[in-house]
């Protein structure tokens, strides 16, 4: 008896704990799938060949932004701004004494979800499997084309504005059938009471 009840209360106490925050902390999220990492590329502007250097890695790859530390009268830290300028890379200037220029590349890669079955008897708060809407999620995220609106969503520009403007003024248009329609249907009854 005593033990049946000493059990009673042990499953009512467990039944009235709260689920704790981490139970729901990013389950199923797009963004658990995101892998975001970072390089840097340091070159120092020392001589014309340095800035040689620069142009060759920005035509071969351009960065995601540039930091540039150098005196901005400076021969060099001009051509590099200009190297830097025509390709349409990000510029910051560091306050480092020191005359040199660092590619900063950004890459965003989605990688697959673990969408096999993983034992979920050790519940206790009958949540749903870690995996659930795992293909989903996937799918969603390889649609983004571009991986970096995950971690550093844009807001509306204007090639989007002006897209948006167009097709609601596509939506207030009548169409062709509705225009054409309505002066077919105008001549039927003209010539439908010409003939009575």
């Amino acid at each position: 008896m005593k033990t049946s009840a000493s059990l009673l209360c042990i499953l009512l106490t467990t039944a009235c704990v709260e689920i704790p925050p981490g139970a729901y902390y990013n389950r199923g999220d797009p963004e658990n799938l995101i892998d975001v990492s970072s390089e840097s590329v340091h070159i120092t502007l020392a001589s014309q060949e340095n800035i040689q250097e620069l142009e060759g890695a920005l035509r071969d790859a351009p960065p995601t932004r540039a930091e540039l530390s150098c005196i901005e009268t400076d021969t060099l830290c001009v051509q590099a701004q200009r190297a830097l300028a025509r390709r349409a890379i990000p510029l910051q200037f560091t306050g480092d004494s020191e005359s040199a220029v660092s590619l900063v590349y950004e890459r965003v890669v989605a990688r697959d979800c673990e969408n096999r079955y993983i034992d979920n008897s050790r519940n206790n708060h009958n949540l749903p499997p870690a995996t659930f809407g795992c293909s989903i999620t996937g799918n969603m995220v390889q649609m983004v084309t571009d991986k970096r609106q995950f971690t550093e969503p844009r807001l509306m520009d204007y090639p989007d504005g002006e897209k948006a403007v167009q097709v609601y003024g596509n939506y207030l248009k009548p169409t062709s059938k509705e225009e054409s329609g309505g002066s077919e249907s105008s001549a039927v009854s003209s010539a439908a009471s010409a003939s009575q």
